[in-house]
């Protein structure tokens, strides 16, 4: 562990969920642990408790409208996905996340529910099912958005708002 092996004693807490994992992240820990919730659905725990909820409007396997009123009933504040994109594109450093916040892409170019992962990981996935993701998109059987992805190709660009947002996030919360 932490304490024995490597002396650490830590301080806070905190954990990161995609789509599913979303839900390991809200039952995970108690109301001090700090969340972050990607393409899923966010944390409803009480006022106490701190989260980030990252969704899009162009995730074809987890509607981002199931989570709008878990964030209006619980206080989440809205951060906008222009002001967050100048300011990393201008190299600024980011402000003051508030302890629970959201961002929600939209429009036609927002991620897919699988922008949200690695470049590489998305890639390998995409060329492992590419034989069946025209089939999949003729038939219009949902694949978890990988038919999307083969299209749009866009991890390293959602990467580029989602990590830096989520670390300066984390480094906030935990007073790090």
């Amino acid at each position: 562990t932490l304490k024995q092996t490597w002396k650490v004693t830590p301080t806070s807490f905190g954990i990161v969920g995609h789509s599913l994992g979303c839900g390991t992240a809200e039952r995970s820990g108690d109301d001090s642990w700090i969340r972050v919730c990607l393409a899923g659905f966010p944390s409803s725990r009480g006022k106490g408790s701190k989260c980030l909820f990252v969704g899009s409007t162009n995730d074809g396997a987890v509607s981002v409208n199931r989570a709008l009123s878990v964030l209006s009933d619980n206080n989440y504040v809205s951060l906008e996905e222009d002001t967050i994109r100048t300011m990393m594109a201008e190299g600024q450093q980011l402000p003051a996340i508030p302890p629970k916040a959201s961002l929600i892409f939209a429009g036609a170019d927002a991620p897919n529910h699988i922008s949200f992962l690695s470049e590489e990981t998305n890639d390998a996935m995409v060329d492992f099912l590419s034989p069946l993701l025209p089939v999949a998109r003729g038939l219009k059987i949902p694949v978890l958005d990988f038919d999307k992805y083969q299209l749009s190709r866009d991890s390293k660009a959602c990467g580029d708002v989602v990590v830096p947002l989520v670390v300066g996030y984390l480094k906030q919360t935990m007073n790090m």
